[in-house]
């Protein structure tokens, strides 16, 4: 009896440490390309998930100042038809005309992923990826867009994004 509590008690032992030396590797669920070596895309901080929850609130209530106060101050932008937005003055102004044109503009988020990619040769990043229908306009001037945001978030604040759009069908929207 005392033999099989030993051996019990070994297993349950070696299951705990070696399901706690794999759950650092089932983390990883992705990898992205560094000087043609794959690194590692694990979960990322979760706190920024919540950076970007709050920046489309902002844009949903027409509160730039919330928006502004989540980019840094060099924000970096990339859209989809190739325009570069520099500095988050630029993207605000941007914003402030785009919101005046299309006081209805709409920003759902569907889902929303935080990764860090651990480089080798740099710093990791962390980057959330959001996916968003979008809509904006009326009558023959409605669009509606699913939007790929992809944002790097450094300290609490989005640093740099890149914007891809793709048309809805109309079984798509609501």
């Amino acid at each position: 009896m005392k033999n099989y509590f030993k051996f019990y008690s070994l297993l349950i032992i070696s299951l705990v440490f070696l399901g706690c030396n794999n759950s650092e590797k089932s983390n990883v669920f992705g990898y992205e390309s560094e000087n043609g070596n794959k690194v590692d895309i694990t979960t990322g901080d979760q706190a920024s998930l919540k950076v970007i929850v709050n920046y489309f609130e902002g844009y949903n209530n027409k509160d730039l100042e919330t928006v502004e106060s989540l980019e840094h101050e060099d924000f970096l932008g990339f859209a989809h038809t190739g325009q570069v937005v520099e500095g988050s003055k630029q993207h605000i102004e941007m914003s402030k005309q785009f919101l005046d044109q299309f006081p209805n503009a709409n920003w759902e988020i569907l889902w929303s992923i935080s990764s860090d990619i651990n480089f080798r040769d740099k710093p990791s990043e962390n980057w959330v990826t959001t996916c968003l229908n979008t809509s904006y306009g009326e009558g023959d001037n409605a669009n509606n867009f699913q939007r790929i945001f992809d944002a790097q978030i450094i300290n609490g604040k989005i640093k740099k994004a890149y914007l891809y759009q793709r048309d809805m069908s109309d079984r798509e929207i609501k």
